[in-house]
């Protein structure tokens, strides 16, 4: 299975795969010394923000979340993560709703269920709310809602600044 480096679980050895991004960000993973091919460990992931520590060649390299969400890897078994650490642009499959109450209810009724697939359009300025599209029709969906859907990772969108929705654009 394809996965982005930011969504492995820590201690995981991994191969890089390919680069979701132009020349630039290949430039900079090759000025770290990482290039397609190599296989790295994932030392620490803190999953919302700051750097990732990997280890090639017995040393420990950082690299930051940005380039590390474009850094696509080879993994044995789907990655399972929750809504809100989706990238813009990304399918994915609903595989478990976490919340309680009124709220999961509210969720169910408009048609989040397990199996369902969801394309993340675009976050708020702020990053809260998400929007999501969800069997033909637009969802915004609240961060601690986002949370609490545990989705797989069917596809992934292009990365950059001209993939980027923004929230006050059409999509």
């Amino acid at each position: 299975m394809i996965s982005r480096l930011t969504y492995c679980e820590e201690g995981f050895s991994v191969v890089i795969k390919d680069l979701n991004a132009g020349i630039g960000a290949l430039q900079n993973l090759n000025n770290l010394g990482l290039n397609i091919g190599d296989t790295i460990k994932l030392l620490e992931n803190s999953r919302q923000e700051g750097p990732l520590s990997v280890e090639f060649n017995s040393r420990e390299i950082r690299i930051g979340r940005e380039l590390a969400g474009k850094i696509l890897i080879e993994t044995e078994s789907p990655v399972i993560v929750t809504l809100d650490q989706v990238k813009v642009g990304d399918i994915v499959e609903v595989t478990k709703m976490n919340s309680a109450g009124d709220i999961r209810y509210r969720l169910l009724d408009m048609g989040l269920v397990r199996g369902v697939k969801l394309k993340v359009i675009r976050f708020a300025p702020l990053g809260d709310p998400i929007e999501v599209k969800i069997n033909e029709f637009m969802l915004s969906l609240r961060l601690e809602e986002a949370r609490s859907i545990e989705v797989k990772i069917l596809e992934f969108g292009l990365n950059g600044y001209r993939s980027k929705k923004r929230w006050w654009t059409k999509g």
